[in-house]
């Protein structure tokens, strides 16, 4: 019974800070260190399950597809694809929808080709139309908006099913660092404007 009623004295409390900083807010001044700190606490929670589910991304679909491939970054692989599929996605960069992936590709160790596209989507999920050949740079544009992630240990397979599992190191460095307060990709989500 102690332990509820501290818990409701913990939610009041946080309720009437939120309160006081809403009103300090609206009358312009500028963030404190005691809002910014508030804020991290009120948030601590939300910001530690969004950057858990961005540690993996996963997609699940079907068409007339054979792929295969092994990924530990886009600059290290062994695999090859080709053909449509109707996916589920569960993607990096917090994105979530459906979506038609087609296109080919062939790559082994640090080289490779391709022409792949993500149209018809629905959700949050960006269209795309990438076309590489030679070594994949992180400072292509299809990684520095985010769209895909280069530095991801990704494994597909595809014989009419395609399943694409991918595991992304820097949102698990940012999971990591986060629990300590420290937002290392700089996403974490804000209660009080900067």
């Amino acid at each position: 019974m102690k332990t509820i009623g501290k818990i409701a004295l913990l939610a009041v409390t946080l309720f009437a800070f939120g309160a006081t900083v809403q009103a300090q807010e609206d009358v312009g001044q500028k963030n404190s260190t005691g809002r910014i700190i508030a804020d991290k606490v009120i948030m601590y929670i939300p910001n530690r399950l969004a950057e858990l589910l961005d540690i993996f991304s996963l997609e699940l679909g079907s068409g007339a597809t054979a792929k295969l491939g092994v990924r530990a970054t886009h600059a290290l692989g062994i695999g090859a694809g080709v053909g449509p599929s109707g996916k589920i996605v569960k993607g990096f960069n917090r994105t979530y929808g459906l979506a038609l992936d087609d296109g080919w590709q062939a790559y082994i160790v640090a080289t490779g080709k391709g022409d792949l596209t993500r149209e018809y989507t629905i959700g949050n999920l960006p269209d795309f139309w990438y076309i590489y050949s030679g070594m994949q740079k992180p400072n292509e544009s299809i990684f520095a908006d985010k769209t895909k992630d280069y530095w991801a240990l990704e494994v597909e397979a595809a014989a009419l099913i395609d399943v694409k599992f991918g595991l992304h190191p820097l949102n698990i460095a940012d999971f990591i660092t986060g629990i300590f307060f420290y937002d290392l990709l700089d996403n974490d989500y804000k209660l009080i404007a900067d």
